[in-house]
């Protein structure tokens, strides 16, 4: 490698090129030597071989999973290849990167392969937009070559249905997904949350230890056991597995509302305002404002429901709570004093 080093600084370019041609056909793993016999060839002119090594140099990174440098070489590959090999490659490294729209802008415009189809599907469904991904993975679907797409798109197409409220329909692709591949932890918890959804808990409890018993997250676990115990009104036992889970920013919501149930007002509080330095949702704001109701901070609970209204001022409940806790601030707390 050094003598190929030296020989380019010194001008003799076809040289260094033999050279680092030798040392990969040696070792062909030698990324070192393969990006500077890439940059040999772009200086010759060669863009073809020069395209070849670099998508070989992204190819080596997409296994490794290091979808920030498989950009860096895509980027170097653009004058070496079309637009059309370039595009769908980039969107694909978008979409594992979590840059969806931009995965979408490259994607949209790649060739209609299944392959692209199935990562355009994804990134609409990441986005929100469930009724494009459904017509994408129903594409996939109908024109699936094999097993594996078939079944892929199938459970995609079930995720999208369930995103979209068809519960049932779902519930349909993910059992024929499981019965073909019954030991895929991920679907079992999907079934559970669709069972829960659709207030089948002793279904939804039956999955979702299917789910662990196939490896699944012992967090993920306790969570939606809580979740169930308080949806059947046990929720002392529910705060016992939310207890267990580390998942805080979801654990608080059912806590805080198990808490409640349970007349513990000041834990219930304390578990809402927990959950609203996550996520600043209007519930927690009207919960919290009920927990100090019912503790007699009348003050404390018209500022929490002033907050919960200036979020959703569509609330007629909330504005209800926030004119008898001004009510009750007027006529209650002067006796307090």
């Amino acid at each position: 490698m050094e003598d190929a080093i030296r020989l380019y600084y010194k001008g003799e370019i076809f040289e260094a090129e033999k050279i680092l041609e030798g040392i990969i056909a040696e070792e062909p793993d030698n990324i070192n030597a393969q990006i500077r016999l890439a940059a040999i060839k772009m200086e010759l002119r060669d863009f073809a071989a020069a395209g070849r090594i670099y998508l070989g140099l992204y190819a080596f990174y997409e296994q490794a999973g290091n979808y920030e440098e498989c950009l860096g070489f895509l980027e170097k590959a653009l004058p070496c290849l079309s637009q059309a090999e370039i595009t769908p490659l980039r969107g694909r490294c978008l979409f594992h990167l979590g840059r969806y729209q931009e995965a979408l802008s490259d994607l949209i415009v790649s060739p209609p392969e299944r392959g692209n189809l199935f990562y355009t599907g994804k990134c609409f469904f990441f986005l929100g937009q469930y009724n494009n991904a459904l017509r994408l993975f129903r594409e996939v679907f109908n024109n699936a070559s094999d097993k594996g797409e078939l079944l892929r798109s199938h459970y995609w197409i079930g995720r999208c249905l369930y995103s979209l409220g068809e519960v049932e329909d779902a519930v349909s692709c993910f059992e024929a997904y499981i019965a073909a591949c019954p030991k895929e932890k991920q679907v079992y918890l999907d079934l559970a949350m669709c069972c829960l959804d659709a207030g089948l808990l002793e279904k939804a409890n039956s999955y979702l230890m299917k789910f662990k018993k196939f490896g699944g997250s012992e967090d993920v676990t306790n969570l939606y056991l809580g979740i169930i115990c308080y949806k059947q009104g046990d929720y002392r036992k529910s705060l016992d597995w939310l207890d267990k889970t580390t998942l805080a920013a979801q654990s608080l919501h059912w806590k805080g509302l198990a808490c409640y149930e349970l007349a513990r007002y000041e834990d219930a509080l304390d578990n809402f305002t927990a959950a609203v330095k996550y996520e600043a949702k209007p519930l927690y704001l009207k919960m919290m404002g009920n927990a100090n109701l019912k503790l007699s901070r009348f003050f404390e609970a018209k500022i929490c429901y002033e907050k919960a209204l200036a979020l959703d001022p569509s609330d007629e409940d909330t504005e209800r709570l926030l004119s008898l806790s001004d009510h009750l601030l007027k006529t209650e707390a002067p006796f307090k004093r």
